[in-house]
C-alpha cells in the first residue's frame, strides 16, 4: 500500500458536517482527501463517490464541464442518506495538470474535442489512475460500496483492489450548452455509461 492517512478533522458544509481525512501517496507525493459521514461499520454499504480535482469546475463554477455540479450532487446524496464516502483525488485536468488543461481548453476553442486536445498535447486521452482508491477505502474500514459513477474504469479499479461494488448509482446532473460536446465525447470515445436521454456524464 502506497497511501497513508496523515490527519483527520471536521468540515462543516451546507449539507452535513463531514469528517475529512488527509492522505499522502508516497509514490507520487500527492495529497488526497476523503470526506466521510456516518458510522462506516464492516456491514455498511455506503454511497461512495470518486471525484478528481477540477479547480475550474469545483471552485470557479465553470460550465465547460459538470464537475462542480457532480461534486455538490454527491455531497447532497451522501448527506441525505446520513452515511457515505467521497474520495477527492488531486489529479487536475484529467491528470494533466491545471496549465495543460487550460492549453487543452484553447485547443477546444479551435475545434478539438477533449480527447483530441489531450492527445495533441502529447498525453493519453485520460491518464488518470484510480488505483489508490481501494487502499483509501480499506484504510477507512470500507469494504463494500454503492459507487456513484458513470465511468467503468472506477468500477474496475475498486474491484481490482478487493472492494465489493454492490451497485452502480448513475450520476444525474443537468447538461448545459457549454458542456454538450464534452459529455458526448465521454460517451463516444471514453466509454462512459450514459443512458439514452440521460442528462449527465462525469469528470
Amino acid at each position: 500500500m502506497t497511501i497513508r492517512r496523515v490527519v483527520s478533522s471536521r468540515i462543516p458544509t451546507p449539507w452535513a458536517n463531514f469528517d475529512v481525512h488527509g492522505f499522502f501517496d508516497v509514490t507520487t507525493s500527492k495529497e488526497h482527501l476523503a470526506l466521510t459521514l456516518g458510522v462506516l461499520s464492516d456491514d455498511a454499504v455506503p454511497l461512495c463517490r470518486i471525484h478528481s480535482e477540477c479547480l475550474t469546475g469545483d471552485a470557479l463554477f465553470s460550465l465547460r464541464c459538470d464537475c462542480g455540479a457532480q461534486l455538490e450532487t454527491a455531497l447532497r446524496m451522501i448527506a441525505s442518506e446520513g452515511q457515505g464516502v467521497l474520495l477527492y483525488l488531486r489529479q487536475e485536468g484529467r491528470g494533466i495538470g491545471l496549465l495543460n488543461k487550460l492549453k487543452a481548453y484553447a485547443l477546444q476553442d479551435r475545434g478539438a474535442d477533449t480527447v483530441e486536445a489531450n492527445e495533441r498535447l502529447g498525453f493519453a486521452a485520460d491518464p488518470r489512475s484510480f488505483e489508490i482508491c481501494g487502499d483509501m477505502l480499506a484504510e477507512l474500514g470500507v469494504r463494500r460500496v454503492r459507487l456513484m459513477t458513470n465511468n467503468p474504469r472506477k468500477l474496475a479499479a475498486l474491484r481490482d483492489k478487493g472492494i465489493d461494488v454492490v451497485d452502480r448509482v448513475p450520476m444525474e446532473v443537468p447538461r448545459n450548452p457549454h458542456n454538450q460536446r464534452y459529455l458526448a465525447t465521454k460517451v463516444s470515445k471514453l466509454g462512459h455509461l450514459l443512458a439514452e436521454g440521460s442528462s449527465s456524464n462525469e469528470p
